[in-house]
């Protein structure tokens, strides 16, 4: 769970923000992400002139994905900074939108903001959903170390009693 203490907000002016976002929350469904462990936020939210509440700090995940090239299983780190602005619900600047998903409002008699839902649209937006990993210097996958030469089509290397016989007439019609 993570929350921002609003009471405690309203007497310092500043508040820490730690939690986590277990990889098996129910948060995760639909967002096609494959959380290898709890996606993390840790940082600080503090109280605005106008009522509201800004949160600065950062979340880190770690991945599992299969590589683009090989289809080894790779785990990935992520860490990202991420700024949350909840605006007073009273704000005559911001009553205009209201209705709008991307403006978020608090009001004076919350006692809490759950942070949940806006750390998990911040990951689906940062981490991409596949990963198909840069070549390196030695001919390898940069991930996951296996040779691009194991997992290059070498056309020299095709079998042609594998193509299907309803290509043949392209086949006749130039060099594959």
């Amino acid at each position: 769970m993570v929350q921002v203490d609003l009471l405690g907000l309203r007497r310092s002016g500043t508040v820490p923000v730690r939690g986590e976002i277990a990889s098996d929350d129910d948060i995760w469904a639909g967002s096609e992400l494959s959380l290898a462990t709890a996606v993390q936020l840790s940082g600080s939210a503090a109280a605005t002139a106008t009522g509201g509440v800004v949160v600065r700090g950062s979340w880190r995940a770690l991945l599992r994905y299969d590589c683009g090239r090989c289809l080894r299983e790779l785990l990935l780190e992520f860490e990202r900074p991420v700024t949350l602005h909840y605006h007073a619900a009273h704000d005559h600047s911001v009553a205009e939108l209201d209705g709008d998903p991307d403006v978020r409002t608090v009001s004076a008699h919350e006692t809490a903001i759950d942070l949940a839902e806006a750390i998990r649209e911040e990951v689906v937006l940062e981490v991409p959903r596949y990963m198909v990993p840069a070549e390196g210097v030695d001919g390898s996958c940069g991930e996951c170390g296996v040779p691009v030469r194991d997992y290059i089509c070498n056309r020299a290397e095709r079998h042609d009693a594998e193509v299907d016989v309803r290509w043949s007439p392209l086949a006749a019609l130039g060099p594959n």
